[in-house]
């Protein structure tokens, strides 16, 4: 049994040191480092072999050593104790954002149209670049004599859009200069880029699973949400034992961040990753117990290992009071992690959000120079733009705020027979395999709910100028689109953004219209508000939403972008218009919209885990007191177990099938076991 399979709890620190002063990593102490790891109560630890500077932290015939270890092999002896103590020891090894190999191989730098081949302190290599390679083989090579389980190879992707010569020469044309979704050249060259990166990350693991069969080897997925820049595609999760990556957003993000994991991970558990500071640049602003709880909860309420980041001080000593309070909080989180690992259940659900990386583009991009990006940070860590992403995390927080559990489903699902109801966000990009499967889905009485420019390309770009699911949706593209302003309905429900316009087939039925402004927006000179964009007073023919019934099943379409916008206008228009088409999951009395409710099912008997997360935006948690739900469950309840206790619950069987439960109190969390 892998190692990854039943450890449920994991921990590591950051360790980015530089030795330009002779007292950092001076005080640097394995016995230490190792006690404060019991102290916390995890069952694996991460411990850094080489850091972004390039700093080595064992003796290395290739790389640069950290100089104020003075020949000390601190990786070594640590990961030593480690397995010592019976905690799994890890490896962390960075690529691409790696100071000495850049500096090393000026030549094999990635580099902007304009020539920039770093951001502030890191300095970057380009993937295609064999030298580059080379040295990180020979660098991981020296990783994997170690005792160790596994390898955590971070930053496999882009941190610039590359254009050095050995892109150019590989990619085989002349790199355009241009941003523009709607131009087969410059998709051509987003594909290449995402292909480069996924043949990079898979030389590399290739390389370790030949040098030490057996070893784990996981990459940085967590460019997963941050769009077309940073080139990550399914490709990444494929050359990985299991998904892996740190967020530092909001619950929301956590949310969805979770089951796009679950849904990409080779083997199950994922892992995702929480720092103990508030961002990732802060070094000592800690996160509440409450925040840090929540996290991890909402991870297992997933199927996830949840996973802890400290931030080692420039002296090489740790915070032993914060050990103490991660120690106290794995040990109220306990029972729900030997819950998880004792089921090794994955998510299940009824209503699916498809998510597709060679998707995650922001049309309003279109035009944008290359030399322009060079203006901006190319951190992970940036806020980029993905219209695509937001609208599904927008769906994502309507169907929680709604308590319908849902699932992410990806290209390489194949099997659709579970859901009642997928939802395609702005998902321009689909090749005609994936349109296949959603048709056939909808033939067999699934329903599509389709936003936007859905299926108008092919994933290279190309379009035939209608719609691919023009068949299944009913509407057909005009190849004209709005104004930035459009307003739904006779509610008159905003959206900014250019929206396509389409028309209607005879049987397909329009339950709403759009409206556009009297004048263009942002005319100087004419308009009806001098702040805003007031509707018309008339609504145009163009259908804003429609109906659609193809042979067993239907599909639901959505002109303007309103799933993206996260304000209560929008979100009660959208509850109420998708009440009709949304199974009914439970019936909830006092369980307010911001606690969340998962559904996973065991992989080893027929068991589920019915999960209640209480995250809420303010702290301290305010607790939950007599909560009644009716649930409509898969299976018919045998015993129902409260897993934070061993408790059984008492529980009602109604004559419809659903089954009522009543919970006087709910704290942070409430996992049900549900045993048939």
């Amino acid at each position: 049994m892998p190692w990854y399979s039943d450890r449920y709890s994991r921990l590591l620190i950051d360790n980015h040191i530089t030795d330009q002063r002779p007292e950092y990593m001076s005080r640097f102490s394995p016995e230490e480092y190792v006690r404060m790891v019991k102290l916390a109560g995890v069952e694996s630890s991460m411990v850094y072999a080489c850091d972004h500077n390039g700093n080595c932290y064992y003796p290395t015939k290739v790389g640069h050593q950290h100089a104020n270890l003075h020949g000390r092999d601190i990786f070594g002896e640590t990961t030593r104790r480690l397995r010592q103590a019976g905690i799994t020891p890890i490896a962390y090894y960075t690529v691409t954002f790696h100071n000495d190999c850049a500096r090393r191989f000026p030549h094999a730098a990635a580099r902007s149209c304009t020539g920039i081949d770093h951001t502030g302190r890191y300095h970057f290599t380009c993937p295609n670049q064999p030298d580059a390679l080379a040295f990180y083989q020979a660098e991981i090579a020296e990783v994997l004599q170690y005792d160790i389980d596994g390898i955590f190879i971070d930053m496999t992707f882009w941190p610039l859009v590359c254009c050095c010569g050995e892109c150019q020469q590989k990619f085989g044309r002349a790199i355009p200069q241009v941003i523009d979704w709607q131009n087969p050249e410059w998709v051509a060259f987003q594909r290449f880029r995402e292909d480069s990166m996924a043949e990079f990350a898979q030389k590399l693991t290739d390389f370790v699973r030949k040098t030490k069969p057996g070893l784990t080897v996981t990459h940085q997925f967590s460019p997963v949400l941050h769009g077309w820049f940073l080139g990550q595609s399914t490709g990444i999760a494929e050359a990985s034992d299991y998904a892996s990556g740190d967020f530092y957003g909001s619950k929301l993000q956590q949310r969805f961040a979770t089951k796009v994991f679950d849904a990409f991970t080779t083997n199950p558990p994922f892992e995702f990753m929480t720092s103990r500071c508030v961002t990732l640049y802060d070094h000592t602003s800690t996160k509440s117990d409450d925040e840090l709880l929540i996290s991890a909860l909402t991870t297992l309420a997933n199927g996830g290992a949840y996973f802890f980041i400290d931030a080692i001080n420039p002296d090489g000593t740790l915070v032993e009071d914060f050990y103490r309070r991660l120690g106290a909080i794995n040990r109220r989180l306990l029972p729900y992690r030997e819950a998880v690992a004792k089921l090794r259940p994955r998510l299940t659900a009824k209503v699916g959000i498809y998510f597709s990386l060679e998707c995650c583009v922001n049309q309003d991009a279109n035009g944008t120079p290359l030399k322009a990006l060079d203006t901006e940070s190319s951190s992970n860590m940036s806020v980029r733009r993905n219209a695509v992403c937001e609208e599904a995390m927008g769906t994502a927080e309507l169907l929680t705020k709604l308590h319908v559990p849902y699932r992410i489903v990806t290209e390489r699902q194949t099997d659709l027979t579970e859901f009642q109801v997928i939802f395609l966000n702005q998902l321009a990009f689909l090749n005609a395999k994936e349109c296949q499967k959603l048709s056939a889905f909808v033939q067999n009485g699934g329903t599509l709910i389709a936003t936007g420019e859905t299926s108008l390309y092919d994933e290279l770009g190309h379009s035939a100028g209608d719609f691919s699911l023009a068949e299944v949706s009913g509407v057909h593209f005009t190849g004209k689109y709005s104004p930035d302003v459009t307003y739904t309905g006779d509610k008159l429900v905003s959206a900014q953004g250019k929206v396509p316009l389409a028309t209607a087939d005879a049987d397909t039925e329009v339950l709403a219209r759009l409206t556009f402004p009297d004048f263009p927006v942002g005319d100087e000179t004419h308009y009806a508000s001098i702040h805003s964009n007031p509707p018309g007073l008339e609504q145009s023919p163009c259908p804003a939403v429609t109906l659609h019934r193809f042979k067993r099943g239907q599909c639901l379409w959505i002109a303007a972008p309103l799933l993206r916008i996260r304000q209560f206008s929008q979100q009660n228009y959208l509850r109420r218009l998708l009440a009709d088409y949304l199974p009914v999951f439970v019936e909830a009395e006092n369980l307010p919209v911001s606690a969340e409710i998962t559904l996973l099912k065991s992989q080893l008997d027929e068991q589920y885990l019915l999960c209640i997360v209480n995250a809420q935006d303010e702290l301290p948690i305010l607790p939950l007191y007599h909560v009644r739900l009716i649930f409509h469950l898969p299976v018919v309840p045998r015993q129902i177990l409260r897993v934070g206790n061993g408790q059984a619950l008492p529980f009602h069987q109604r004559t419809d099938g659903t089954t009522e439960i009543y919970l006087e109190h709910i704290a942070e969390a409430d996992f049900l076991a549900i045993i048939p």
